[in-house]
């Protein structure tokens, strides 16, 4: 499920993930807070601390529970860890979801009990794939039993303006500091993020959030989508785009998924591709 090498037949690279009973070793769920001098950030969630619950997860979404296990408490949660840094779900501008698989969207809940007023954003391609399909949404790992009530995100639609390799953008800050950028293929509509910003010594530099569009940099560098999505052609067009913006702008690419994120940001290492 981590990445395999591209090919189009969707159904085989699902069957390799199925049938390989192997782990990885444990990965994080990251979520980031963007500090910018409009207002504070959220890019995605977390995953739900009552995730292993016995009903919690939908029927249809076995498949997801089979294919990954987590490991987590009550002290994981997205508002008590936001309570270690100080902030309150009320703090944010707005919260920006890659997509909605339980991972990335499973601390939903708890953030809009405790601040239904902050806007959520998602793409408009995958809200139609989602959002408006909650059975295949449950089939591809999402819990829309447990998005909040009347859940009705702003939705992103993509402008002509181009960002690197990318034609189209879109800019939740009036400076273009926080730039959201299309990198579908783990889902339809998934969705990026490129953040102008500094490094911890006040340097200029810039960050890139991929969510789900690679697990790791290992991955990215060897352009191998994860094994579980339905569009691997896409997913590695998504990779191609990445990769071809580290070539045009020195980037630190921070995947939420990559146990070495953590120092990559610390570090504000740049992405380079490996070389054969």
């Amino acid at each position: 499920m981590l990445s395999q090498p591209a090919d189009k037949w969707a159904i085989l690279r699902r069957l390799r993930s199925l049938s390989d009973r192997g782990w990885t070793q444990s990965l994080p769920v990251g979520v980031f807070i963007i500090h910018h001098p409009e207002g504070i950030f959220l890019f995605d969630t977390g995953q739900s601390p009552c995730c292993n619950d016995a009903g919690h997860a939908p029927w249809a979404s076995f498949l997801s529970n089979f294919l990954a296990e987590f490991t987590i408490s009550e002290e994981d949660s997205i508002v008590k860890l936001l309570a270690k840094q100080g902030i309150k779900p009320s703090d944010f501008k707005a919260i920006v979801l890659s997509h909605l698989h339980d991972d990335h969207a499973g601390g939903l809940e708890d953030l809009v009990s405790e601040a239904p007023d902050v806007p959520i954003y998602v793409s408009q391609e995958h809200w139609k794939a989602f959002g408006e399909n909650p059975l295949l949404a449950s089939f591809q790992g999402a819990s829309p039993n447990h998005w909040p009530k009347d859940f009705s995100p702003r939705i992103i639609n993509f402008e002509d303006k181009a960002i690197g390799p990318w034609k189209q953008s879109y800019s939740l800050t009036a400076d273009g500091g926080i730039v959201v950028v299309d990198t579908s293929g783990h889902v339809p509509g998934h969705i990026s993020i490129i953040i102008k910003g500094q490094t911890a010594e006040h340097k200029p530099a810039t960050y890139f959030l991929p969510g789900d569009a690679t697990y790791g940099i290992t991955p990215l560098s060897k352009e191998e989508p994860d094994g579980i999505n339905d569009d691997p052609l896409r997913a590695l067009q998504s990779l191609k785009l990445i990769k071809e913006y580290a070539r045009q702008t020195d980037v630190v690419i921070l995947p939420s998924h990559d146990p070495d994120t953590p120092r990559l940001l610390a570090e504000s290492v740049v992405f380079r591709e490996a070389r054969p």
